[in-house]
């Protein structure tokens, strides 16, 4: 019973959807830049399921790839990042404020932004998280243990993006050289899982282990495979 009601108090305190006018002036914004200043080309839309619980799962090699799931989804997004963002310039910081990201902080528990991240998929939300937790480049590196966590604990469908830039995000430089748009690619597979029926029991560090490494792998075959690093595959199966 005392489990519901810290369930329920999550859902009052994080329903799903919200903050949506602001988010949506974003979304607007995202994509109006996007045409601007990218070729961003969009693969595999059909595997998009039309409704959550849904995990959304995807590679962080740069700052900007954070607006793949927004640029390339219908869905009222909530997010679970970074609270400090170490690699984004210091004029964009202030975009997980307004969008109203549950933000986690490195080497702590985080216990608020995870209870909140389980009621939005309780709610059939959409979420979003990046599993290895930090932009870094390219191979693909091992994930932490919150996406696999959330798999595991909502039992929710997981939809893996992969996105990469054969110009490296250097839109600035692309255009001033080559006179053209920096090229983005967002690849969408096909939704797996659930990994787990979701249960009210901690789950054990093998299990998480496990799911961390199936998450990392669906999203390492749809990247290059010199971006996939030891997860990636020569194809792009799933897409």
């Amino acid at each position: 019973m005392a489990r519901f009601r810290s369930r329920s108090a999550y859902q009052l305190k994080y329903p799903y959807p919200r903050r949506q006018f602001i988010r949506g002036l974003l979304r607007g914004g995202i994509r109006f830049a996007s045409s601007l200043l990218l070729k961003y080309k969009v693969e595999g839309l059909e595997n998009l399921p039309e409704q959550g619980p849904l995990l959304l799962v995807g590679n962080h090699f740069h700052f900007l790839d954070t607006i793949s799931p927004i640029h390339t989804t219908p869905y009222a997004l909530e997010f679970i990042g970074d609270a400090v963002m170490p690699n984004a310039p210091g004029y964009l910081r202030f975009f997980p404020s307004l969008w109203g990201t549950l933000q986690i902080l490195q080497g702590t528990p985080n216990l608020e932004a995870m209870r909140a991240a389980e009621a939005v998929l309780s709610q059939k939300g959409v979420l979003a998280i990046f599993p290895e937790g930090h932009v870094h480049k390219p191979p693909l590196g091992k994930p932490l243990p919150g996406a696999s966590y959330l798999a595991l604990r909502s039992g929710a469908p997981i939809v893996p993006i992969a996105t990469f830039s054969e110009d490296n995000w250097d839109i600035l430089g692309t255009l001033r050289r080559e006179r053209r748009r920096a090229r983005v690619i967002a690849r969408i597979g096909k939704a797996f899982g659930p990994l787990s029926a979701g249960t009210d029991e901690v789950p054990g560090r093998t299990e998480i282990r496990a799911a961390g490494e199936e998450i990392i792998q669906q999203i390492a075959r749809l990247l290059p495979p010199q971006a996939g690093g030891t997860y990636g595959l020569p194809d792009v199966a799933g897409v």
